[in-house]
């Protein structure tokens, strides 16, 4: 069974979109998962469809044809907020959202402001958050892409289950045949033994992916997940949305993402 089944690519017309666009594309390549782009524009929606295609022409830079075949929505909104929209396509039914985080674009206005809350826990999906970078985790060629974010690392919060945040990396390292590493950050009242024993309960009954290092950190929480994703040459940050060490949902994906030295995948609670 497929990592991820249907992928929804939420766009713009800043410059990231491509950036944005060939993530979801090579991510849906590589699952074999059918593929939606999603913009959302105020004005006349042939216009937004020409800007759109024209985006994912140059995205792949291909001339035959690409790994996935998208399937375009354009929606008109005069009037409310994209996240209402993004989380309406969402209850139809999808397995993963694909957005950027470029805070000049009209989408990561929101996205990294006062409604990313919302965003990230209303949806019932996870969310890919796609930075503006070097990073790249995925490669799309003719007829075929892969996902290579090198290294994948959990950060788990000790403090809730986030067994589908385990699972969920756990198959994502075995797509990209690469290691999983495991971490957490923890404060005085817990032992480095303690959370480390509990690390390695909870990897125990994972799948087929290569468990690489499981350690602890303290500190600040977005400190410590950069700074182990750049010490594990992790492409790919997976981490829950819930409030973690007092933060607001959501803040310690953002945090992270500010560094720009990883792609974010942000999990709901099951």
């Amino acid at each position: 069974m497929s990592v991820f089944s249907s992928v929804l690519c939420a766009v713009d017309s800043s410059p990231l979109a491509t950036r944005v666009f060939r993530h979801a594309a090579g991510l849906a390549g590589a699952c074999g998962a059918d593929l939606t782009v999603l913009t959302i524009t105020p004005h006349d929606t042939r216009r937004a469809e020409v800007k759109v295609h024209s985006m994912m022409r140059a995205a792949l830079g291909l001339e035959a044809e690409p790994p996935v075949t998208p399937h375009l929505r354009i929606l008109h909104l005069a009037i409310g907020q994209p996240v209402d929209a993004i989380l309406e396509e969402v209850r139809d039914g999808v397995d993963v959202v694909v957005v950027g985080t470029h805070a000049r674009s009209d989408l990561s206005r929101w996205l990294l402001g006062s409604t990313s809350a919302a965003l990230l826990e209303e949806a019932l999906c996870p969310i890919l958050l796609v930075p503006p970078g070097q990073i790249e985790i995925v490669t799309v060629a003719e007829h075929h892409a892969t996902f290579h974010p090198e290294a994948v690392l959990a950060a788990v919060d000790l403090h809730e289950p986030e067994q589908r945040l385990l699972a969920l990396a756990s198959e994502l390292a075995t797509l990209a045949q690469c290691p999983l590493s495991v971490m957490t950050v923890v404060d005085a009242a817990t032992t480095d033994e303690a959370a480390a024993a509990e690390l390695r309960a909870r990897v125990q009954h994972l799948g087929r992916a290569p468990i690489g290092h499981l350690f602890v950190q303290r500190g600040a929480v977005s400190k410590a997940i950069d700074q182990a994703a750049v010490a594990e040459h992790a492409g790919l940050v997976v981490l829950g949305v819930r409030a973690w060490g007092g933060s607001e949902p959501g803040d310690t994906a953002r945090a992270v993402l500010k560094t720009r030295a990883a792609v974010v995948l942000a999990v709901p609670a099951a």
